[in-house]
């Protein structure tokens, strides 16, 4: 008896991959479409400057800055993977324009807290979505870090590290984020603290900057961290940045905990990694309030329901997180705790350890897991 086109594994001839201009959202995109294994070709998306304020009012492609972006134009792809909350729209506007021949994946909280609006949805944990079959969630920021990438990017820099004393500790920076501050004064005290710990041990602090760090930042970094230690500052054009080189040859990774790619990057190699806790900005709201304690009552009826009339209440704030209305906002102390039971990065202040720790590296079991239910 002839098999079904249903029974065939999906594989597809034309995989899209859509990207917006933030650096860390095409990291995630493209680490899947690599894991996946699929030739793809990468659109590379940028939106009108109110977009975001409007996006959840605008028709899907109505915020698209046409001009600036990759061509979307028949033949449709066979599978379209977007990433972040601007590209969201654009992904379920393929699907639809495909009437339903592309299959549709999206990755990150921005986009996917309504996961039956895509065929599969990939969150973080720590990003506290809800429960649905479509949702497949990580530990991690999806990223193509791999064995022989370290590799490569090791050899592009072949005397990134010649005289520094080891073990050399790299220090990967990051800097201001929505809830999350690194001024002078914070960097200057990173800088010190990290400094002397690797002094202690007999080694060398090898810092690098990011798109987010500030020049005053950088300026505190550059004070502190003088010969023999040293400090990369981020420059525009990726291959003048040493960081992956940093990733590769470093025998100890020290990173700032605000940065979930960053931090992603550093579990996916060997090294030992600590996180360096960041300044977060408490907001004491009575809406923050009120929308964690929606949160909480929504995972209660997740987890058990209930009845009566507070059963009632959490039934109502379930299906509002399920529908997007209710939104937890990221947990990153939920991060770097797991993190931590794993065994695979320990908070900044522990010992120092050089031995080699087992790579953590999330996008192959994805793959594995899209393969099985994408028909």
């Amino acid at each position: 008896m002839a098999s079904s086109d249903h029974d065939k594994p999906f594989s597809p001839d034309r995989v899209w991959v859509l990207t917006n201009p933030h650096p860390g959202n095409r990291t995630q995109a493209i680490g899947l479409a690599e894991a996946l294994g699929w030739n793809y070709e990468v659109k590379e998306l940028h939106f009108t400057p109110w977009s975001r304020r409007l996006l959840p009012f605008l028709p899907l492609t109505a915020g698209l800055d046409r001009q600036r972006s990759s061509p979307l134009q028949p033949p449709w792809p066979d599978l379209v993977i977007g990433v972040g909350c601007s590209t969201a729209p654009v992904t379920r506007w393929i699907g639809r324009v495909s009437q339903g021949q592309t299959r549709t994946v999206q990755i990150g909280r921005g986009g996917g807290p309504v996961a039956d609006r895509y065929d599969a949805v990939i969150t973080p944990r720590h990003c506290r979505m809800p429960p649905d079959a479509r949702r497949y969630e990580i530990a991690l920021s999806l990223n193509p870090i791999s064995s022989e990438q370290l590799a490569e990017a090791g050899r592009q820099w072949p005397g990134l590290l010649d005289g520094a004393p080891r073990p050399v500790i790299a220090l990967l920076v990051g800097g201001d984020a929505a809830r999350f501050r690194l001024s002078a004064d914070d960097a200057a005290a990173m800088a010190s603290q990290v400094r002397s710990w690797a002094e202690e041990n007999g080694g060398s602090v090898v810092a690098v900057t990011s798109r987010r760090t500030s020049q005053p930042a950088t300026e505190a970094l550059q004070t502190t961290l003088r010969h023999p230690h040293r400090v990369h500052v981020w420059q525009p054009e990726p291959a003048a940045n040493p960081y992956r080189a940093l990733l590769a040859q470093a025998d100890v990774l020290v990173v700032t905990g605000e940065s979930e790619s960053m931090i992603a990057e550093a579990a996916a190699t060997t090294a030992s990694v600590y996180i360096y806790p960041v300044r977060e900005v408490t907001s004491g709201r009575l809406g923050s309030r009120v929308r964690e304690w929606g949160v909480r009552r929504a995972y209660a009826h997740f987890s058990q329901g209930s009845g009566g009339a507070a059963g009632t209440v959490d039934a109502l704030l379930a299906w509002m997180m399920r529908r997007g209305l209710l939104r937890p906002r990221r947990d990153l102390s939920m991060l770097h705790e797991a993190l931590y039971a794993a065994g695979r990065a320990r908070p900044f202040g522990a010992p120092l350890q050089t031995i080699p720790q087992p790579p953590l590296r999330e996008a192959p079991e994805v793959a594995r897991w899209l393969k099985r239910i994408l028909r």
